[in-house]
């Protein structure tokens, strides 16, 4: 489970899963592609460069992880801890002065994750140590209808450029203890003085 660093920490993740494993053939020159964490402000600016962008359009609270159990983990084996299950929507984006690079990136992308759908411990811990060994983020891409696609781009300053829409499951944000209450009363005892 993992502190409220758990979303940033994913999309960290997903960044440097993409940087360590972007090919020369991208990286180098003539190329030069790089990949980037993009914002709502970079997105409000034009573009430049040959780039893997992901970008995190929307949160979601997950409807099957708010009514599924998890069993505590860790050392504190009690009660189970609350917790708050989110989805992460996020579009990869490839810009390029070209055609081919464009579509080199995007494909090239989409096959890593393809290849490497699932994000664990050895991924996440280095990002929010909270993390549980055994837990796992799915990412599955998402279909997103062309309407939905140009409302978010609608939005950019940024001309249109190809895009893909994926989620990631489930992200697991540790909330605050509730509060214990003690048993019932079931009687009371009175101090009382010694009457004169």
């Amino acid at each position: 489970m993992a502190s409220f660093k758990g979303v940033q920490g994913v999309l960290t993740v997903l960044e440097d899963f993409f940087k360590a494993r972007l090919p020369a053939e991208l990286s180098e020159g003539p190329t030069n592609a790089r990949v980037s964490l993009l914002g709502s402000n970079d997105l409000a600016n034009k573009l430049n460069g040959n780039l893997l962008g992901v970008y995190l359009y929307r949160i979601t609270i997950d409807d099957h992880g708010r009514s599924r159990f998890f069993k505590p983990q860790g050392v504190d084996n009690g009660a189970a801890q609350p917790e708050l299950p989110v989805n992460l929507h996020f579009l990869l984006i490839a810009n390029a002065s070209s055609a081919t690079t464009e579509a080199d990136l995007m494909s090239w992308a989409m096959v890593e994750l393809a290849n490497h759908s699932q994000l664990d411990i050895s991924h996440l811990q280095t990002s929010d140590d909270e993390w549980g060994q055994t837990e796992v983020i799915n990412i599955t891409p998402v279909d997103l209808t062309t309407e939905d696609l140009m409302r978010i781009w609608d939005g950019f300053e940024t001309p249109y450029t190809i895009a893909m829409a994926y989620v990631a499951k489930t992200i697991r944000l540790r909330l605050n203890r509730q509060r214990t209450e003690g048993p019932d009363v079931v009687s009371r005892v009175l101090a009382t003085g010694r009457m004169p």
